[in-house]
């Protein structure tokens, strides 16, 4: 018989996934409310694909994650369907409301991604958790104007599969409890294999060629079995499955071990400037990042190639790795460093379609150590690090590049396209909604 630990007042865990729908659409919506009830979507980098699709996009149109701008057109210039070019920095603002709303009421909480949260609620364990969901979600709404919808389950695998039935039509409440072992067979049933969070296409594939075409099915097989299959990323999903909590709670991010700054132009280049602009810009941000873990850098690494989709003979790919003599996570150290390194693979003659820069080798500030060939000294450093944090400071109230090293150009032709792009509503001054009452 099938059996499963489930949440009691007696024991056992409780987590939640508290994700927004459709989130960058809703976020469009939210500040322009004639895009509601209408087809629409949100376009990557670029403006190549869809990556957020309203439900009347999806169920009305048919248009699917990924489907590229160019098969939509016809259907935009038909009235059917509107679009938007990526807007993170309105995206990243609504997001940090609403994981401050939830906050309020699950102070234990760990911002998986731009749209999505995990909360460990065990702590509140004797209130009546799905009543509690159900009026967090509403806060949500009438706070921000963004609907999302809430998981909760045992473990995080599982609090994935609640959360994806809570947005499942019919459950009008947004909310799912997986809290008894009849429901989370119920969930496991209603969910295909290849939509279970840990399991990718490839194991997918060789678990429907054996008959497993559910979580429910995977759930059932020898554990002996999935190991030998799966290895330990396998048996981890597939114990989470069957209650047991598995993967921890991360409430503060580890500091990243590497730093990759790059974005496709907007078009193609071919002269060295534009690329020296480019690489620049993107060396100073992945700097903001460097400073804001409070790592330094050991080693850069440069990269430009043409597009992968250029016939043979007009493709181009290059990197040139650097070490430097002292780590560092001074900007202007790391531009003059990367664009020495740029100028070594550049090669007259291709149409550049993106440049790049990763930091490596990083490590925490505090543990850097100067060298008997360190012509610096202590105090330059330090002055130098208090005008890297002004400049930090005054970019994020002022707005991004508002200081800025000349390298970085300032007409930007390169940059990525975003022809559909909407106001900054939340963060820019002149953007923001004027309502006038009389």
């Amino acid at each position: 018989m099938y059996r499963i630990p489930f949440i009691t007042k007696e024991g056992g865990t409780v987590l939640a996934l508290i994700d927004s729908n459709n989130f960058y659409v809703s976020a469009e919506r939210v500040f322009q409310p004639e895009l509601k009830g209408w087809a629409g979507c949100v376009l990557s980098n670029n403006d190549g694909c869809a990556i957020s699709r309203s439900n009347e996009a999806k169920q009305e149109l048919g248009i699917k994650m990924g489907t590229p701008y160019f098969m939509m057109r016809d259907q935009h210039s038909a009235g059917k369907l509107w679009w938007r070019s990526s807007n993170y920095t309105l995206y990243q603002d609504m997001m940090r409301r609403i994981t401050g709303i939830v906050r309020r009421s699950f102070p234990d909480q760990e911002i998986y991604s731009i749209d999505e949260c995990f909360c460990d609620l065990t702590g509140h364990k004797y209130v009546d958790l799905e009543s509690e969901a159900v009026a967090l979600r509403s806060r949500i709404l009438k706070w921000t104007g963004v609907p999302v919808c809430v998981g909760i389950a045992p473990t995080r695998t599982l609090a994935k599969i609640a959360n994806k039935l809570a947005k499942k039509q019919g459950r009008t409440t947004g909310v799912f409890l997986m809290d008894t072992p009849e429901k989370i067979e119920q969930g496991l049933r209603e969910t295909e294999i290849d939509e279970v969070w840990g399991i990718g296409p490839q194991y997918a594939i060789k678990l429907i060629k054996v008959g497993v075409n559910t979580a429910y099915d995977f759930s059932n097989l020898p554990e002996d079995y999935v190991l030998k299959l799966m290895t330990i990323q396998g048996r981890r999903t597939y114990r989470e499955l069957r209650g047991e909590r598995c993967i921890p709670m991360e409430y503060v991010r580890p500091d990243k071990e590497g730093i990759c700054t790059a974005r496709s132009f907007g078009g193609f280049e071919t002269e060295l400037l534009p690329l020296e602009e480019a690489l620049a810009t993107y060396v100073a941000n992945a700097a903001v990042k460097l400073r804001a873990q409070g790592s330094v850098t050991a080693k850069i690494f440069v990269f430009a190639h043409t597009s992968r989709f250029a016939v043979v003979s007009d493709r181009y790919s290059a990197g040139q790795e650097v070490r430097l003599p002292l780590a560092t996570n001074d900007t202007a150290v790391l531009i003059r460093e990367a664009l020495t390194a740029l100028r070594k693979i550049f090669v007259r003659g291709y149409r550049y379609q993106k440049v790049g820069i990763e930091l490596k080798a990083l490590r925490p500030a505090s543990q850097i150590q100067a060298t008997i060939f360190d012509t610096g000294d202590a105090v330059k450093n330090e002055k130098m690090q208090r005008a890297l944090s002004v400049m930090d400071k005054l970019n994020l109230e002022h707005g991004k590049d508002t200081i800025r090293y000349a390298v970085m150009g300032y007409e930007k032709k390169w940059f990525m396209r975003q022809e559909f792009l909407s106001r900054k509503f939340t963060t820019r001054l002149s953007d923001v909604i004027v309502v006038k009452a009389k």
